[in-house]
């Protein structure tokens, strides 16, 4: 699902229009991402946590060539599924 199918999921169920749902949804990335530039966790019940975390320094091996680079540290977002998400998950057929 894309974002503009989610879009036209919402505003559906929630009988608004979709420039109505569309304002809201850049309203939520919005505040996510100022919260997670903060570094501070979001954690939305019954879904999941996102939180910053460092990657540290590293180095690579760039298999084609051999050639050895050194990759900088930098901050990345991870996400953690709730229990009850991965208990949803479970349930899936392979």
């Amino acid at each position: 699902m894309n974002s503009s199918e989610l879009v036209k999921s919402l505003a559906k169920k929630l009988q608004l229009s979709q420039t109505e749902i569309n304002k809201r949804m850049d309203d939520v990335v919005t505040i996510i991402t100022a919260e997670l530039v903060k570094n501070n966790l979001i954690s939305l019940s019954n879904f999941g946590l996102w939180e910053t975390k460092k990657r540290d320094e590293r180095v690579s091996v760039n298999p084609a060539s051999g050639q050895r680079m050194l990759i900088p540290p930098r901050i990345v977002v991870k996400f953690k599924p709730a229990n009850g998400l991965k208990e949803q998950l479970k349930t899936l057929e392979l």
